[in-house]
């Protein structure tokens, strides 16, 4: 069979809304009959979209786990379906709400219980990535030259990822979106996040309302068009603007300036979804969902007309995010393997990467090597629950001797005996296709009591963490490469 269909959860807990999708992946066998086996994801439906929920909260610093799990279970029935037909999938942590004191554990218990292969992921950049998927900004620029860059925003940041021949480039994430200011129906000022005092203290020209005080039209929409000149200030890379306006305490991950010159903005998530309404004219409007939300994406409206490049909403906005986490998040080993059985599935493995050296290709070298990555690897994770601790990417395109595949398979299983004693699975990762030779030499290595999975076709990066699957046919494994920042609540804040 040269094809199969597996279905995939998306889950989009974000600072404002929740969010959940269902789509179905169509995996097909793309080499050819004497080539070795290789499987992609060819084609991605959407098959069920929920409505946009508030996300439940039971105070600033804690989402309320009972009420999100209740709602997502209903979704499960609203849907026809159960986890237990849940191939795969994500649960992203966004915004905000990444920096609640549960968010981990959230994650974690809802990846869980979400499906078979539902995996927890949270960070700004793979957050800002998965929008830009999404969003169809990464598509588009497969079909067009120049740069794109998406700005998802909702209640808590903007998250922006750059896009150059359907590649990320860079990403930048800042303190922007319609939730860090909150107003009361009653007409009064409720909350101020520090990360917007901070910038008001450190720029004379920002005035920021004061909690407990009535609000007033015309200040808020001052205010929300200065954030948005900061944010496309931010965005366009221009360091001596930036300088002056002192945009660091907007930023949450990434580098303001230089970033590459976009010839395209789009705008997506929440506020996005808000650039389309006429303009605002009175407070009732303006404060309608108890933020500046509206008021944000009106600024931005205002801006499309005269911003030095073309600036527009997404082709696709509220969703982008949760679109991108259900549809564009795994990826299929299947040209050589080797794995045991029982070894799957793998959650939340720390990936190391060994850089060999392409100068001195020689046996002492490749030792030294090897050694270093593990001892630092033992540093980094030796604490870790995990099992493995670790996980180890080879990174390499030279052809591979069968002496040299030999000498790296010995090395690797004596420098693995000696900095995880304890550990009962051996996992490797390499960036050519020679896992399933690699995988027998290292198995004749190995005591019995080992468990063994070597996989490849996969190119994480330092940082990176991996989720493997159970094998959806023989040949095939879904892998998930991703993120895991939950960044601590800071005193007073959000």
């Amino acid at each position: 069979m040269n094809e199969k269909w597996i279905t995939s959860v998306g889950i989009d807990i974000g600072t404002s809304t929740t969010k959940w999708i269902l789509s179905r992946l169509k995996l097909t066998k793309t080499s050819g009959g004497f080539a070795l086996p290789r499987y992609e994801i060819t084609e991605r439906r959407l098959t069920y979209v929920s409505p946009i929920y508030t996300t439940p909260l039971i105070n600033e610093l804690e989402i309320n786990m009972e009420a999100l799990s209740k709602l997502l279970e209903q979704e499960y029935i609203k849907a026809g379906i159960s986890p237990e037909m849940i191939d795969t999938g994500a649960i992203i942590i966004t915004g905000e709400t990444a920096t609640k004191h549960n968010a981990e554990q959230l994650a974690h218990h809802l990846a869980k219980h979400a499906g078979q292969f539902v995996v927890a992921t949270a960070g700004a950049d793979l957050e800002s990535q998965l929008a830009g998927k999404g969003s169809g900004a990464e598509a588009y620029t497969k079909k067009r030259d120049g740069v794109v860059v998406n700005i998802d925003i909702g209640g808590g940041t903007a998250n922006a990822a750059y896009f150059r021949d359907g590649a990320m480039i860079a990403t930048v994430t800042m303190h922007i979106g319609g939730r860090l200011i909150r107003l009361g129906k009653k007409g009064f000022v409720e909350y101020v996040s520090p990360h917007l005092k901070l910038w008001a203290e450190r720029n004379v020209a920002v005035k920021m309302p004061i909690e407990g005080e009535a609000y007033i039209f015309t200040f808020l929409q001052a205010l929300a068009r200065q954030l948005v000149k900061a944010l496309l200030d931010g965005i366009m890379g221009i360091e001596p603007v930036i300088r002056g306006a002192n945009l660091e305490p907007l930023l949450v991950a990434g580098a303001l300036g230089p970033l590459p010159e976009p010839d395209e903005i789009w705008i997506s998530g929440g506020i996005g979804g808000l650039m389309d309404l006429s303009t605002l004219d009175n407070i009732e409007e303006a404060t309608r969902f108890g933020d500046i939300g509206p008021l944000l994406a009106s600024a931005l409206h205002e801006q499309s007309a005269i911003c030095s490049v073309p600036l527009r909403q997404a082709e696709e906005t509220a969703r982008a995010t949760v679109i991108g986490a259900g549809t564009q998040t795994t990826e299929i080993s299947g040209a050589t393997l080797y794995y045991d059985d029982g070894v799957l599935p793998l959650r939340n493995i720390p990936v190391v990467i060994c850089e060999w050296p392409k100068a001195d290709d020689s046996e002492t070298n490749l030792d030294e090597v090897v050694r270093a990555v593990m001892n630092r690897a033992a540093k980094a994770y030796g604490t870790s629950i995990s099992d493995p601790p670790f996980a180890l990417a080879l990174r390499d395109n030279r052809y591979m001797t069968y002496k040299r595949l030999q000498r790296l398979a010995d090395i690797i299983v004596l420098s693995y005996n000696e900095v995880a004693q304890f550990a009962r699975v051996l996992l490797v990762i390499c960036e050519n296709d020679m896992a399933k030779a690699l995988g027998h030499a290292l198995r004749n290595r190995l005591p019995a009591s080992m468990k063994l999975i070597c996989i490849d076709q996969i190119k994480p990066a330092a940082g990176d963490y991996i989720d493997i699957g159970k094998p959806l046919k023989e040949d095939i494994i879904p892998v998930v490469i991703k993120t895991l920042v939950f960044n601590k609540q800071e005193s007073g804040g959000e």
